[in-house]
């Protein structure tokens, strides 16, 4: 039987459509809102989906687009149903967003039915033609790659034959039991110039001798190799062969210039797909079977720091804390604030991102929390602000620091008792709102300077999220890389000759580039090659100048970590020398008060210094202790012992 979700906010009408297909041959299961809709959705598959159109907290449209937006539940057909008298307008919107059908109350049970079979015998048909349809194009595209390859190692056994063909000989040497030259031809003294006969292979001075002196080191190894390679007078790679002369322990010392021959065999290998995908982790050890392990939603990554992040997320997902992720620009910040809402228990609820810099300061208090009629000039009627909108859900602010003082205020009232108070408006407003805010600044540099308000600062940093820059996680560079091809293959119509990979050649470079614009400028490279016609595979040649010269354009900007700028548990005279200053001199320690010629800068270094040396002392010189015991990374008590002047 077809499994059918019915979603209406009015239960006489639940048990109408379920009368209607009572006998039939659908199963029905009822919801009473959006909100359980998707969240039945989530978990249970159904053939069709009967939606009204008005219903509180999460409409109609709202359910069908969220319902389009999963790849799970993108293609089955959704049957809006609505009481009120639906303009065209309206109808056409409900198509544009992916409904199949519009029906307007009351319903005949005939009418319903009949639609119903009809919708899923077209969906029937859909499936199939596209389960066809992609045998066809896999198939089809099998076919292409190779012929493709086939036409690949044609090319590169012409290439090799040119080459083997223009090989030249190098010369023919004559040399005895104990090494010694006793004989060169032509070709030879062109290669090395005039040797000394009778001595030692690369006797003598000059270019020539040391490129001698070279071909003796390889006739001298062994096993011989067959390439020894010459730095003078010329780069120069030569094959060699060695025969013994018959009746006697001479050697003769055949010569070949493979030089453009080895070249050309580099720039094919190259040219070779290089290997992207990471090694799996090893599997786990036979036992109880162990709960499926958590993977951020659309995060592409299996380094040590993305699974560190992933650890963190995966304890932060379920809960409503406010969480504050540092990251320079492009790593990724809005992903891991969604999979911080979407992974989680109210994945149902609205997730609104705001990019603080992005609206006109005048404007972003209204846009955060709404106005009334009347309020500004413009402000016809009262609307809701993002905050009213995210009720329930989650708002996530991104670049928090380019927040005004003035709506800095009003958030820190949000943040302390959930209250809004709408521009014009004379009383306040609840929500239940989750905060997650990001920034690439120094939030605590800014509070100090007198940029960021203090108080806000410390009730956003509840808990906090760093995220690795790409140059810190190169070995999911090729794991990005392949997620971008694909991608650039379905956003390019590039599925029937797809780009299949990237070269050695290309994927070295990526690989020493510094990435100042992380994983959004390797996006883009990606997306260029895909502009400008990348071939079968993105050789070096497709990428951007800057890339294959290794100099970009920008310099990294690093962002500020807690734990390794401000050491969490510092005793009193190792706090932060502001904090040192405004201290009244009575509740400082005698060694930490302040001297009358020293500077900030000179303070603060005295005061890490001292609590170093205490933390040291009180562990008994254990380093490792006493990096635990400051609440800081052991590479950075390292260093800092270093930059204090301290011995480790």
């Amino acid at each position: 039987m077809a499994r059918i979700l019915v979603v209406d906010d009015t239960p006489q009408n639940l048990a109408l459509v379920e009368l209607y297909l009572r006998g039939s041959e659908f199963e029905v299961t009822a919801a009473s809102g959006g909100a359980e809709a998707l969240e039945l959705c989530a978990h249970q598959a159904f053939a069709l989906i009967l939606l009204d159109v008005v219903m509180p907290g999460i409409d109609g449209f709202e359910v069908c687009r969220r319902l389009k937006n999963d790849p799970r539940t993108a293609f089955v057909p959704v049957i809006f149903l609505t009481g009120h008298l639906a303009d065209e307008s309206e109808k056409f919107a409900a198509y544009q967003i992916g409904a199949v059908d519009y029906l307007q109350k009351p319903i005949h049970k005939e009418e319903l039915l009949a639609r119903m079979r009809v919708m899923l015998r077209l969906e029937e048909t859909r499936s199939r033609l596209d389960r066809e349809n992609a045998t066809l194009r896999a198939e089809l595209a099998a076919a292409e790659r190779q012929v493709g390859e086939l036409e690949r190692r044609r090319v590169q056994m012409l290439e090799l034959r040119r080459e083997v063909q223009s090989c030249e000989g190098a010369g023919a040497l004559v040399l005895d039991a104990a090494g010694a030259l006793l004989a060169m031809d032509e070709a030879a003294q062109a290669t090395f110039g005039s040797l000394p006969l009778g001595q030692p292979l690369g006797a003598g001075s000059g270019a020539g001798a040391l490129a001698a002196q070279a071909l003796a080191q390889g006739l001298a190894q062994r096993p011989m190799p067959s390439d020894v390679e010459l730095r003078t007078p010329l780069p120069r790679v030569l094959q060699v062969e060695t025969v013994r002369l018959p009746g006697s322990q001479q050697r003769l010392v055949t010569l070949f210039d493979v030089t453009a021959l080895r070249a050309a065999e580099r720039h094919l290998v190259d040219r070779e797909p290089a290997e992207t995908q990471m090694a799996e982790p090893p599997a786990p050890s036979p036992g109880p079977a162990a709960p499926p392990r958590y993977a951020m939603s659309e995060f592409v990554g299996r380094s040590a720091s993305v699974r560190d992040l992933t650890v963190l997320v995966d304890r932060l997902r379920q809960s409503r804390s406010t969480v504050l992720i540092y990251g320079e620009s492009g790593t990724g910040k809005e992903l891991v604030a969604r999979a911080l809402h979407f992974d989680g228990q109210n994945r149902s609820a609205p997730f609104i991102p705001l990019h603080c810099g992005a609206i006109a300061p005048e404007l972003v208090e209204s846009e955060l929390f709404g106005h009334e009629k009347g309020a500004f000039t413009g402000a016809q009627q009262a609307r809701d602000g993002l905050f009213r909108a995210a009720d329930g859900g989650t708002i996530f602010l991104d670049e928090i620091a380019e927040l005004s003082p003035a709506v800095q205020v009003k958030l820190l009232r949000v943040l302390q008792r959930g209250e809004i108070r709408p521009v014009g408006a004379s009383l306040s407003q609840v929500v239940d709102v989750r905060i997650l805010a990001a920034t690439n600044r120094d939030l605590l540099q800014m509070v100090r300077a007198g940029q960021f308000r203090e108080d806000l600062y410390y009730r956003l940093e509840v808990v906090t999220v760093h995220l690795p820059p790409l140059r810190e996680r190169l070995d999911d560079l090729p794991l990005l890389v392949e997620h971008f091809l694909r991608a650039g293959n379905r956003r390019h119509d590039r599925l029937a000759r797809p780009v299949r990979g990237v070269s050695r050649a290309a994927l070295a470079l990526l690989m020493a580039y510094p990435w100042p614009g992380n994983v959004r400028e390797l996006e883009n490279v990606v997306d260029r090659a895909f502009a400008l016609g990348v071939g079968e595979l993105l050789q070096a040649e497709d990428l951007p100048p800057r890339v294959r010269a290794g100099t970009p354009e920008l310099v990294p900007k690093p962002v500020w970590r807690t734990a390794e700028s401000e050491p969490d548990g510092l005793p009193p005279s190792a706090m932060p020398a502001p904090a040192l200053a405004a201290a009244p001199p009575a509740l400082l320690p005698a060694e930490s008060q302040p001297a009358a010629n020293c500077d900030v800068r000179t303070l603060r270094q005295d005061a890490e210094r001292q609590a170093f040396l205490r933390a040291i002392r009180d562990c008994a010189g254990d380093n490792t202790a006493a990096a635990r015991a400051l609440g800081v990374p052991r590479s950075t008590f390292y260093r800092r012992l270093k930059e204090l002047g301290l011995r480790a």
